[in-house]
């Protein structure tokens, strides 16, 4: 696999975790979880270390989480929905902040499509 990443080191295992794979990272206590497509990864750390190593996919409306924008399947009802199956509930100015973001995402996305059919 190819592209960015984040890198773990625990006590016991040392690895990376690609930004591909990443469905969200959640912040709980003093542990932050990277939750992918195949596993759960926690290490101890703070979100602003996790962001360090995101890029412009990943939405931070909302202290505790960072949600890979690639991985949403919708915003409703104040919850995100996952690829995964999972579901987020959150407040209503974290969700309208998130929900800003993901519009201005997806428009992106489809302009960046309609230049590279131009092409």
């Amino acid at each position: 696999m190819n592209g960015k990443y984040i890198p773990i080191k625990t006590r016991k295992e040392t690895s990376k975790v690609y930004l591909d794979e990443i469905i969200y990272i959640e912040k709980n206590l003093r542990k932050t979880l990277l939750i992918t497509e195949s596993r759960t990864v926690a290490i101890y750390c703070d979100m602003a270390s996790m962001k360090q190593y995101t890029d412009e996919r990943f939405m931070d409306c909302h202290r505790s989480y960072l949600f890979n924008m690639d991985k949403i399947i919708r915003m409703s009802d104040q919850t995100i929905y996952m690829e995964n199956g999972d579901q987020v509930f959150l407040g209503r100015e974290s969700f309208r902040r998130g929900r800003r973001a993901f519009d201005r995402y997806l428009e992106q996305q489809k302009n960046r499509g309609n230049q590279e059919k131009n092409l």
